[in-house]
């Protein structure tokens, strides 16, 4: 299904109130075990809903858009947390007012901070944003959506695009100019209806292969047929096969971007964290959970020096003074993971089948903040 203003059905929209009720009364979505849950002693199958939503293809992209985002297709970890979009609000009308007008109210103002930028004929203008002058420009957004901000801008097409973070711990983003036909946008149902209007749908290859006959079978082409046939050809015929699902990724790939860019300016060398994490990815993808507990335990060891440790336990024991509440909590949750991925890796063969699978992985949410850590003490 592709339609993203399409009705939903009673079973999908409780789904999607299911995940908004906690975000809306605390800002944070719910974990995947407590939506799976809720829903379960309601006689739903809450993984088979999810999947069941619209979602829209996007031209030269693998990507797709829909009204849930999840880490991972088809896949959810219990503790990880899926979150809806801004198209959500069309069917969860209370989602308005928290996430989806605020949005589109920044929006507005990205593009004009997009236009506003200079040209001149011989340099090429970058676009950037940073928190500060989104509430710069609009003083009424809340600083508890200005810090939910990022991650929204990460799901939603407008806003696609490389981030970073500066010295002082602020996050800054680059604007593309993709951005620009979302102009004069201030309602949802038109967003999305942009959105759409930007994916069109690529008609059957039945159809242009119906015109090919058509053509040939009475008079004879002109030039102009044979053009307008071929382009149709390239243009219609080549996204007919379904496009490969993004592949998951359990390390952001910035994050690894980032620790390549530390090698040249830091007095550690990284190179082995960068293959222990692109290797993690790819195991992560072929769902190998054994090489995944293997591979988190091994970066979760290798970083301590960073931090003046020997070992991760003395650096989850001794958190910084600058760290956050959230980041003390991750480390715990990791430091409480090593018991496992020691039963992952030296528990002998028995008679009975083991237990470990991919559901057992950790939460990639605790690794990308530690690594997070480590580049910012690098």
């Amino acid at each position: 299904m592709t339609d993203l203003l399409a009705p939903l059905s009673p079973d999908q929209t409780l789904l999607l109130e299911t995940m908004a009720g906690p975000y809306i009364r605390t800002g944070e979505w719910p974990t995947w075990y407590f939506v799976r849950e809720t829903l379960d002693r309601q006689g739903l199958d809450a993984d088979k809903l999810i999947m069941s939503l619209p979602e829209r293809k996007l031209l030269l992209s693998i990507g797709t858009y829909g009204l849930a985002w999840c880490p991972r297709t088809g896949y959810i970890q219990d503790e990880e947390k899926p979150v809806l979009t801004v198209a959500a609000a069309l069917h969860v009308p209370s989602l308005t007012t928290v996430m989806a007008h605020p949005f589109l109210n920044v929006l507005g103002k990205l593009v004009e901070i997009y236009r506003a930028v200079p040209l001149e004929p011989d340099k090429i203008a970058k676009a950037t944003y940073t928190a500060k002058m989104i509430k710069r420009e609009l003083p009424s957004i809340s600083d508890q959506f200005v810090a939910r901000l990022p991650e929204i801008l990460t799901h939603e097409p407008p806003t696609w695009g490389g981030s970073r973070w500066t010295a002082d711990n602020e996050w800054i983003r680059d604007l593309g100019r993709n951005i620009s036909r979302y102009a004069g946008i201030n309602d949802v149902k038109s967003y999305v209806a942009r959105i759409t209007e930007l994916t069109p749908q690529p008609r059957p290859v039945s159809a242009v292969v119906a015109r090919s006959r058509s053509t040939t079978a009475g008079a004879p082409a002109t030039l102009l047929d044979l053009h307008e046939l071929v382009t149709d050809s390239v243009s219609e015929v080549r996204p007919v096969a379904d496009p490969q699902p993004s592949t998951p990724v359990y390390v952001k790939e910035a994050l690894i971007k980032e620790l390549e860019d530390k090698n040249a300016s830091s007095q550690w060398d990284v190179t082995k964290l960068v293959l222990l994490a692109r290797e993690l990815n790819s195991n992560f993808a072929l769902d190998n959970p054994y090489a995944c507990h293997a591979l988190i335990r091994a970066i979760l060891d290798h970083t301590a020096p960073v931090f003046g440790q020997k070992s991760f336990e003395q650096v989850a024991s001794s958190p910084l003074q600058e760290w956050t509440r959230t980041d003390k909590d991750y480390l715990r949750k990791l430091l409480d993971f090593k018991p496992q991925s020691h039963d992952a890796l030296h528990r002998h063969i028995r008679k009975s089948a083991d237990l470990i699978d991919m559901h057992d992985v950790p939460s990639k949410t605790w690794l990308n903040a530690f690594l997070r850590l480590v580049i910012d003490a690098l």
